[in-house]
């Protein structure tokens, strides 16, 4: 795997790991995350698959996002279009957490270019909101009040210790390298973003019953309630995928069950007959 840059149509430089030959896979990371997630799941995958995972914006070698600064609904999918289009062929898109939300915005906008959907845990809370799970969507606009808040303050530490201590436990952040904590502090603003972000989204389960692509749904046995009801809730609009759920993992699977992760995307992936690959 080694890095390059991709140039977007309003000429900003975005970085991405590319390896492999064989069926195209794009993998998009979780909030906070970037290239480098994947590194087991790519790994897993083994060979006749190549693999690219973008750092999207904010994240990973990209420019830090600007604290404040707003982001659209569309604004990620600049780079999932150009690596769609290097692929020379319709690809087998993954998104975990946040990578798996701009993964459903993808699929429904560039659908003729993908070949299949693996959604992980997709942060979507919105359906949660627009289908009065109050009790849930409270417990996610909790957290995301309160990371909002804490980052216009500046206090970018005690809003990486929030997150951190939602999706992984309380003990997690101090446990973590003082590399990965700082790495972690500096995304934060681009987090907070996705929040302000995830407020202003109102989807519904009826636009998202209009993918077609071959989905697959992986879900952590031992995640967050308001991320299984999302998963709950797309598995109701879309009854046709196929889900798994991988019983002693949390939010983060790909990253705590990679081998595991792996296998199922390319079971997934290689389920995919070529008659039904849409075409380019």
């Amino acid at each position: 795997m080694t890095y390059h840059s991709l140039e977007t149509a309003d000429r900003s430089r975005h970085f991405y790991l590319d390896g492999g030959a064989g069926v195209p896979v794009i993998l998009l990371h979780c909030s906070s995350g970037s290239s480098s997630a994947w590194t087991g799941v790519i790994d897993g995958l083994g060979q006749g698959y190549r693999t690219l995972a973008p750092d999207l914006l904010g994240y990973g070698r990209n420019s830090p996002w600007p604290r404040g600064g707003d982001l659209g609904p569309d604004t990620e999918l600049a780079i999932v279009d150009s690596l769609l289009d290097s692929c020379g062929e319709p690809a087998h898109l993954v998104g975990h957490s946040y990578g798996g939300a701009v993964a459903l915005n993808a699929v429904r906008r560039f659908p003729r270019r993908v070949a299949s959907l693996t959604l992980i845990e997709p942060v979507a809370f919105q359906l949660l909101r627009d289908a009065d799970e109050l009790d849930d969507w409270r417990e996610v606009a909790a957290l995301a009040e309160q990371h909002i808040a804490l980052t216009a303050q500046g206090h970018d530490i005690e809003a990486s210790r929030a997150f951190i201590t939602y999706w992984m436990g309380s003990a997690a952040w101090q446990q973590m390298p003082t590399a990965v904590r700082d790495s972690v502090v500096r995304t934060m603003p681009k987090v907070a973003a996705e929040w302000r972000l995830m407020f202003a989204l109102h989807d519904d389960l009826d636009t998202i019953a209009g993918i077609h692509a071959p989905t697959l749904l992986i879900c952590g046995g031992r995640t967050r309630k308001p991320a299984r009801r999302v998963m709950e809730k797309i598995r109701s609009a879309l009854p046709e995928t196929h889900h798994i759920e991988i019983a002693d993992a949390g939010h983060m699977s790909p990253l705590s069950h990679p081998t595991v992760v792996a296998g199922a995307i390319r079971a997934h992936i290689d389920s995919v007959p070529r008659q039904h690959r849409p075409a380019a």
